[in-house]
């Protein structure tokens, strides 16, 4: 793998670290619950709290478009790119626009996610080494869809929806470190 390719794939593993800012940041912010609010409620706060998270979800989305460009280059895992670069997209577009716009979800693009891991595993097969990742790309997969489930069909419950989505931002972006990593691993093989 190419030095460039290979510095690329190592910013990726970053994504869990601006994850948990944007997941734990909620707790300095004055009248703000993270337990009954959603992570970009953040950005109708203070403006220190409403620009650093907005930057910080900015820079998951661009990261992961230059991971899903790797993937494409070194894999060429067209469907993993299309996905994982659609999910970035996102990012980028809740980072910009808050909350109250329909552009911060893209009109619901953010479901693209459901099947990132899934491709993944299917078509980077060659860059990951465990077959315990395939297992866990398998399962965030499921746990994708059963959040999906629930939250569209009203079973989460809408008290804790602050909680609920943050484990569900964890799972999602800590996956993402983690594949970056599996990539980085056989690279240094």
């Amino acid at each position: 793998m190419k030095k460039i390719h290979l510095l690329a794939v190592k910013q990726a593993m970053f994504i869990p670290v601006f994850a948990f800012y944007n997941i734990f940041v909620g707790l300095f912010a004055a009248d703000y619950s993270v337990i009954s609010q959603h992570i970009s409620e953040l950005a109708l706060e203070s403006p220190f709290f409403a620009y650093s998270h907005r930057l910080t979800d900015i820079l998951i989305g661009l990261s992961m478009c230059l991971f899903s460009t790797v993937c494409l280059s070194i894999a060429k895992a067209k469907f993993t790119f299309l996905t994982m670069f659609a999910f970035g997209i996102t990012w980028i577009f809740a980072g910009i626009f808050i909350l109250t716009s329909p552009l911060h979800d893209i009109y619901g693009l953010t479901t693209i996610l459901i099947v990132v891991p899934v491709l993944f595993a299917l078509e980077m097969r060659d860059y990951y080494l465990s077959r315990n990742f395939q297992n866990l790309c398998v399962l965030v997969t499921l746990i994708h869809t059963v959040f999906f489930w629930f939250f569209n069909y009203g079973f989460m419950p809408f008290e804790y929806k602050g909680v609920t989505q943050r484990v569900w931002v964890a799972i999602t972006l800590v996956w993402y470190g983690l594949a970056a990593y599996q990539v980085v691993s056989v690279a240094n093989k």
